[in-house]
């Protein structure tokens, strides 16, 4: 008996859906406005994590700049412990084969973390400009993946404790879940080759 007052609301619902064009507009205002939001947050969050490792790769050549010049002697120790902790970032890895490995089981972990509508590609490793030694490693994620799952991916790459960058993102939508394209880039010191320092001593 409790059953016949929701069937007879919920067709009045169904009715006025389908003879009310205005409420259907608005529906779909609504879903539309929501649509670009999220295209803004997760582009201005991929923005962020970019200009975020200009940056630091900016305030790495400053320190070395700085280190060059007798004026700013006194200030050696200090350049020379911020780029330290820059340089902290990079692992070390004794072959391009070895930094590719430890990459792809980082995409891994994200792989299973958000389950097993995710795939990877494997992209060519370049050697950064102006940096001897340091590679980076692009590898491109694709999945369908709600949008809380696609922010945690961002999250977690923000906040690695490796030198981590986006280099790609796009998504477009399948059935109304996200399908996204990813590609974040991995930097590792190859070889032998130590962390250039500020304020290299002479002799």
């Amino acid at each position: 008996m409790s059953a016949s007052p929701w069937s007879t609301r919920l067709r009045g619902m169904r009715d006025e859906w389908r003879s009310n064009p205005r409420l259907r507009w608005g529906v779909l205002a609504a879903a539309v406005v929501a649509f670009l939001y999220l295209c803004l947050v997760l582009m201005d969050w991929r923005s962020a994590l970019h200009m975020q490792y200009q940056q630091r790769t900016l305030q790495l050549y400053k320190m070395d700049a700085l280190a060059g010049q007798e004026h700013w002697l006194g200030r050696a120790q200090n350049a020379k412990a911020a780029e330290k902790a820059l340089q902290a970032e990079i692992p070390n890895a004794a072959t391009i084969g070895l930094a590719q490995a430890e990459a792809q089981t980082m995409v891994r972990q994200l792989m299973t973390a958000f389950g097993n509508k995710l795939t990877s590609e494997a992209r060519p490793p370049a050697e950064v400009t102006g940096q001897p030694g340091v590679w980076k490693i692009p590898v491109t994620l694709r999945g369908v993946l709600s949008q809380p799952q696609m922010l945690e991916i961002l999250r977690k790459l923000e906040s690695s404790d490796r030198l981590v960058t986006v280099e790609e993102f796009s998504f477009t939508f399948v059935q109304g879940l996200p399908n996204m394209s990813l590609t974040l880039a991995a930097y590792y010191r190859v070889g032998a080759g130590k962390p250039q320092e500020a304020g290299h001593d002479a002799g």
